[in-house]
């Protein structure tokens, strides 16, 4: 009946509108938890439903935050803390029936007169990109799309974890000749806002150097992964002078 296709219009456009933005007005100032729980139910709203019923968002979402001149700074810190990250991931699987991928996510963070949390879908795609440095791959550039979850990385075609294992690729193929460069040397997996290696077989012969000239050996941590992010730089090396880097660049 011609009443009943209006009405499942409509709802079907409220909804949408509804996915476009959460908002928090009022006086206080916006919080660590407020943030949290609006990106959260911002998120939610532009879910879809895939094959058999499961739960699909889009390859990525931007999380737009506005908030007056008080709370800024602390959200800035909020947004760039990975603790951060994983109570929103813990918050949204806790609300799906059937936890899958996840949306990566990126954070603006702007001055504004009203407290105000809006999230939408990532159209910008690609935001980065690993670059090669030394070796037989020099200059290879390896584009960080939002889509892709993870990047096996090592030497050669397969990420051969043991013996004759062909049935997993490399994403990024550091080098087809370095003896020290390890198969599966390792994997760099998108947790959310942010990037994290975990060493493979290169173990202890993989550092993370930050932006800041910090070092992180991700084989020695406590959780065997290290963060990564625009900036930094992986330095893959042989216990002595050899030394081949991938480069983590903000795309030119």
């Amino acid at each position: 009946m011609e009443w009943i296709k209006k009405l499942k219009t409509s709802v079907t456009t409220a909804v949408q509108a509804g996915a476009e933005t959460v908002a928090t007005a009022g006086d206080d100032e916006l919080g660590r938890e407020d943030l949290l729980r609006d990106a959260c139910d911002g998120i939610l709203k532009l879910k879809r439903f895939g094959a058999r019923g499961k739960e699909v968002f889009p390859p990525g979402v931007v999380i737009h935050v506005t908030a007056r001149g008080g709370s800024l700074e602390s959200l800035r810190r909020f947004v760039v803390d990975p603790q951060f990250e994983r109570d929103l991931d813990a918050m949204l699987r806790n609300r799906l029936v059937e936890p899958g991928l996840l949306p990566a996510r990126k954070y603006d963070v702007q001055a504004g007169d009203l407290n105000r949390v809006s999230v939408e879908d990532d159209t910008m795609g690609v935001q980065a990109q690993f670059v090669i440095e030394g070796g037989d791959k020099d200059g290879d550039v390896h584009l960080v799309a939002l889509s892709a979850r993870e990047w096996r990385l090592g030497r050669g075609r397969w990420h051969q974890e043991s013996g004759d294992d062909q049935r997993v690729a490399n994403d990024v193929i550091l080098t087809e000749t370095l003896p020290w460069i390890s198969r599966a040397a390792a994997v760099i997996e998108r947790k959310g806002a942010f990037l994290e290696v975990v060493s493979r077989q290169q173990k202890d012969f993989l550092v993370v150097v930050k932006a800041d000239g910090a070092k992180i050996r991700p084989h020695l941590t406590a959780s065997g992964r290290a963060p990564v992010a625009v900036g930094d730089r992986l330095e893959f090396h042989d216990g002595a002078s050899g030394l081949l880097t991938l480069r983590v660049d903000k795309l030119p």
